[in-house]
């Protein structure tokens, strides 16, 4: 798989571009500001509709205009092309609002997809880039976010479980913030909300938990390689179920609700950890309920939902103590680059098929040893470099990509 042309109107800075890639390093040189992650930015869309950046699509629309369109054709898969346009339909009008308002249709191979989950796995894509040490230093959103792109990517089920998991939690949380207002229907409604909750629940957790166990095995052997003998390791903390204890670790970090991770509820109402082999949604769901149906009248109480995959936490060891608290600059960037390399390889591993990476200005942050795993780890993967200067790149990058320069939104 690779991308064989990208087509832009009016996204980001491009007002129009359509522009030839080679299978192997494409890189895309020019000062900070002038588009060159945009191009990065285009083509992970057309992998998960979304942008890797924080806001809206109205944000990515040129400004001037009220829409914006991305092309891609691909070769060597059997995807060809993707294409995705986007309008803004805010009663303003003004597509800079970044309000709520909008229109996204999505074709692959010229068929009109309904649902944007249907994108998934069209295009595999990993992308990589400094901001991803938030990964380690962030709070446990950030590596659900991680976990979940590449699940979705290889199982689009995984996208309409998480999509039909926080509607159903929304629900809920306006019924338990009425509850005493409801009169007596509320309680069977808070039954019907919380068997939802637990059947698409168990299913998200348990793919979490199953892809981090495979993602752990191959991150924690390039770990070992680039720091020559640091033992990188995953824990994956539920605060409903107790997963089998695989590693001793010092842990010492909490959710975001200020909870301590685990699962503390199932702990109260006398449920024992699984052995790894035991454990399957069906087991986690039935857990799950049982939990939700005991803490009923805490959740009435708080008014919002305590439980559930909104909670859930990948807390990383590095030699067995939390690389978060404890981890050097250096330790965590190794860590997070031997994540990025081992989702590579499996979406590669897992599917057969060649996704396309995409580092956006990471050379200029990587040492030579580091730089030359990634490289090796590259080969064979279409991969789109973004640099402010040609000469961060190693000797063999430059010798062999096909190189843009970028300039105020203009590609040369």
């Amino acid at each position: 798989m690779f991308v064989d042309r990208i087509i832009l109107k009016d996204f980001r800075n491009y007002e129009a571009l359509d522009i030839g890639l080679k299978d192997g390093f494409n890189v895309f040189c020019g000062n900070n500001g002038q588009g060159k992650t945009n191009i990065l930015e285009a083509v992970f869309f057309c992998a998960i509709g979304r942008s890797f950046r924080y806001g809206k699509d109205a944000d990515l629309v040129r400004n001037g205009s009220d829409a914006f369109q991305i092309g891609l054709s691909i070769g060597d898969d059997v995807t060809d092309d993707i294409r995705i346009s986007y309008k803004n339909t805010s009663p303003s009008g003004n597509s800079g609002a970044g309000g709520n308002y909008g229109e996204k249709s999505v074709r692959v191979n010229g068929l009109y997809l309904r649902k944007l989950g249907h994108l998934m796995g069209n295009l595999l894509s990993v992308i990589f880039s400094p901001e991803d040490l938030e990964i380690v230093n962030e709070g446990p959103s950030v590596r659900r976010k991680l976990l979940d792109i590449v699940i979705s990517q290889l199982s689009p089920d995984h996208y309409f479980d998480l999509q039909q998991y926080l509607k159903t939690v929304s629900q809920k949380n306006a019924l338990l913030r009425d509850y005493d207002r409801m009169g007596q229907g509320a309680r069977e409604l808070l039954d019907v909300y919380n068997e939802q909750a637990a059947d698409t629940g168990s299913r998200i957790t348990f793919r979490r938990w199953v892809f981090s166990r495979e993602l752990e095995k191959y991150a924690a052997e390039k770990n070992l390689s680039i720091s020559r003998g640091e033992a990188l390791s995953f824990k994956y903390y539920s605060n409903f179920y107790t997963f089998p204890e695989e590693n001793d670790h010092e842990t010492g970090t909490g959710n975001e609700d200020g909870t301590e991770p685990g699962a503390e509820g199932l702990r109260e109402t006398g449920a024992d950890a699984a052995s790894a082999e035991t454990v399957t949604a069906e087991t986690i769901k039935k857990d799950f309920l049982l939990l939700l149906n005991s803490r009923r009248s805490k959740e009435i109480e708080r008014g919002h939902s305590l439980y559930g995959p909104q909670y859930d936490d990948l807390l990383i060891f590095l030699n067995g103590t939390d690389l978060k608290r404890f981890g050097s600059q250096g330790q965590k960037r190794t860590a997070v680059l031997s994540i990025k390399l081992a989702e590579t390889e499996l979406l590669y591993r897992r599917t057969g098929r060649r996704p396309v990476l995409l580092l956006d200005d990471v050379f200029s942050e990587l040492d030579e040893g580091r730089s030359s795993l990634l490289l090796d780890s590259a080969g064979g993967f279409q991969t789109l470099i973004t640099t402010a200067n040609l000469s961060e790149l190693p000797p063999e990058v430059r010798r062999s990509a096909k190189i843009f320069f970028v300039k105020s939104g203009r590609i040369s």
